[in-house]
């Protein structure tokens, strides 16, 4: 098969032929997407990956995605799967594509590959995937550090329990570092209490260990919950900025097609 060239992306001398699949940088990035985020769809792909054409003009369809998930898929780089609520077919990262990343990228910090959806935090992780998407389409974040990645690693995290640790971490342009949370459901007034207290001490902490982030992020679905918030980081000022659900993503249910 032809390797197909891409604005930005250069072949390199460790590209790897499998099953007549040729890895290009743009494919690893893919792998290595997927594997962080958990699972992604077609769509999620189209978006990071494959919305600009060739001629730098937006693309029509997403059809060059699903034909390079189905190559990346049927080489064992990813593995297809339904949920038990969709038809939609979602994409998980696998221990072959966890393993080539790890051998052409060994300075990285790798996620390991999930063994299936978690159904509990299902709904939660695809509104977290989606708001990767609308910040780094806005440029208005870089250097995205998943919840996976903080979960693995506490140094990334500052130290914190796995309770509190945030949704993802990223940069602005300006190089402002943002922890995100998004709220789908309802958690105890004392939770959020407890969550806000932890993050300020650690904002306002010299430590360059536990201050890893600047400001707090939250996207919020219920009213009381923007509420709440809101007067309980008022006195913060700019450490806290609290957005409703339907202004971030444009809708009720902010659910994409």
């Amino acid at each position: 098969m032809k390797q197909l060239n891409f604005p930005g992306i250069k072949p390199k001398p460790e590209n790897i032929k499998s099953r007549s699949v040729i890895l290009s940088e743009r494919d690893y990035q893919i792998i290595e997407y997927v594997l962080d985020m958990k699972f992604a769809t077609v769509q999620d792909v189209f978006e990071k990956f494959f919305k600009v054409t060739l001629s730098n003009e937006p693309a029509k369809s997403d059809e060059w995605a699903v034909r390079r998930l189905q190559q990346l898929s049927k080489a064992g780089y990813l593995k297809p799967i339904h949920s038990f609520s969709e038809r939609r077919k979602y994409y998980l990262g696998t221990v072959k594509g966890y393993s080539i990343l790890e051998k052409v990228k060994p300075e990285a910090d790798v996620s390991k590959p999930v063994k299936g959806i978690d159904h509990h935090t299902f709904d939660h992780d695809k509104k977290v995937i989606e708001a990767r998407i609308i910040l780094e389409n806005q440029r208005a974040a870089t250097s995205w550090i998943s919840d996976k990645k903080l979960r693995s690693n506490k140094d990334l995290a500052g130290g914190l329990l796995l309770s509190n640790v945030p949704d993802g971490l990223f940069k602005t342009p300006e190089g402002k570092r943002i922890a995100l949370e998004v709220e789908a459901t309802t958690k105890t007034k004392a939770i959020y209490q407890s969550k806000i207290k932890k993050y300020v001490s650690m904002m306002r902490s010299k430590d360059t260990k536990v201050n890893v982030f600047d400001k707090v992020l939250y996207v919020v679905a219920k009213p009381w919950v923007i509420d709440f918030l809101s007067k309980e980081t008022k006195i913060y000022g700019e450490l806290f900025e609290i957005v409703s659900w339907q202004d971030f993503f444009g809708g009720t249910s902010g659910e994409r097609s």
